[in-house]
């Protein structure tokens, strides 16, 4: 805020500019009443106080965010970390615009406190993940999310993926189905290994193999979900699981394009359970990440460093939930 605005404002409540600025700063020495008139006239100009230098403030990266789970747990995990009095602030890192390492380095140089980082390089076990050390050998407070820096003493927040992989596999089982296809994200990132592992496992238990034609490597996307799907459908799948619920649409139309009914002809699992699944035609039946739950261990494990408590860091993974909706259904008899 600038010298102006403190004084218009100061003008418009009857106090002096000192009295805002103490305000300003979470100062003492100014009546409850004189403070709460001071904020009211600033929220009426459309000016925001900026945070007390007693309340923490951190940084929460996450990726693009055209998959909807991303702001879903971010903000998950802003609200948490309200509750605990810290303030946070959320950046997106995209493929033509900041980067993960953008954003860590412009943060670094601010007054940032503690940092929240979900799926950027640190789900790349294959990444250089130098500037991590470089924070954690500076002791800022981190936690990561979706995966997690070998030997690095932070905590992790992650799924269960290769077990969301398996229940996904046994439930088309169940339904009668043995040509499962899996739609996986980019074979480098560690919650597509993950979800291989289980997937092939699963399959291998009751099936005995793995085709190759039931495998399809793209990214996490519409248009990867598509063109996974037109693979697996060739490839002779009676059912795909994919990678995410954005994933699962573009599976959906290719099912759609090639003229075939879901789950009629072809049944069809995402994964995360955002708000696509539930309004998706069909509805899909989806893996579902425990969004608050997670975001409350992110929180929790933050505001402990935060505050300086010597806890050690803890690896959560938490186990996820099918949910069965319309998108699935026994294979169509020849």
């Amino acid at each position: 805020m600038t010298r102006l605005s403190v004084r218009a404002i100061a003008k418009r409540v009857g106090v002096s500019a000192a009295t805002v600025s103490r305000v300003l700063n979470d100062r003492p020495g100014v009546a409850e009443e004189t403070r709460a008139r001071v904020l009211r006239a600033m929220r009426e100009q459309g000016m925001v106080a900026p945070a007390p230098q007693s309340q923490p403030f951190a940084g929460i990266i996450v990726p693009e965010l055209d998959n909807p789970v991303f702001p879903l747990l971010a903000g998950a995990i802003e609200a948490k970390l309200g509750a605990l009095g810290v303030t946070a602030m959320i950046g997106s890192s995209t493929k033509q615009g900041p980067t993960e390492l953008d954003y860590l380095a412009s943060l670094a140089r601010r007054s940032i406190q503690g940092l929240v980082l979900v799926s950027g390089r640190h789900a790349n076990p294959s990444a250089d993940h130098g500037f991590y050390w470089q924070l954690h050998q500076r002791q800022m407070p981190m936690v990561l999310v979706g995966g997690h820096v070998q030997d690095l003493p932070v905590s992790t927040v992650t799924t269960d993926e290769a077990a969301g992989a398996a229940m996904a596999v046994d439930h088309l089982r169940s339904l009668g189905h043995t040509r499962i296809g899996l739609a996986g994200g980019q074979g480098y990132l560690r919650p597509s290994q993950n979800r291989l592992r289980g997937y092939g496992r699963e399959m291998r238990r009751w099936f005995g193999s793995v085709d190759d034609a039931l495998y399809a490597e793209t990214d996490y996307s519409l248009t990867g979900g598509h063109a996974a799907g037109l693979r697996l459908i060739e490839g002779g799948a009676t059912a795909v699981i994919a990678g995410s619920d954005l994933m699962a649409l573009g599976v959906l139309a290719a099912a759609r394009q090639r003229g075939l009914a879901v789950p009629g002809d072809l049944s069809v699992i995402g994964y995360d359970d955002t708000y696509l699944a539930s309004h998706s035609n069909p509805p899909l039946t989806t893996v579902r990440q425990p969004v608050e739950q997670m975001a409350g261990a992110v929180a929790t494990a933050l505001w402990e460093r935060l505050q300086g408590y010597h806890t050690p860091h803890v690896d959560h993974v938490f186990p996820p939930v099918l949910v069965a909706r319309a998108s699935t259904g026994p294979p169509r008899q020849p």
